[in-house]
């Protein structure tokens, strides 16, 4: 029986890179979760709004965890306005070599 919604696709090369942390992988399913039906790449959330949901306590966390999807290449970002404070995530896909399972 196939998926056809209330699901979000996260791609293969964020479990094979092996330089995410575990918190930076759930932001990244979180601002897949964020855009559009959860397949577009570009996500709007404010940091408030992402701390909240994920309980992330301080905004320095938060920004170690950007910056630790962008220096791997898995999101691009722009600050937001300081009237809607809502940043602009580009989610990308970089070519992570396979890693064999067996």
């Amino acid at each position: 029986m196939a998926l056809v919604r209330n699901f979000t696709q996260i791609p293969n090369e964020i479990f094979q890179s092996q330089n995410l942390s575990a918190k930076a992988m759930g932001l990244y399913a979180y601002l897949k979760f964020r855009s559009y039906s959860g397949n577009a790449r570009r996500s709007f959330p404010s940091q408030k709004k992402i701390m909240k949901d994920l309980k992330i306590g301080t905004h320095r966390t938060l920004r170690n965890l950007i910056q630790e999807l962008v220096v791997n290449g898995f999101l691009e970002w722009k600050k937001g306005s300081i009237y809607t404070g809502n940043s602009d995530y580009k989610l990308l896909v970089p070519n992570i070599p396979n890693i064999d399972s067996g």
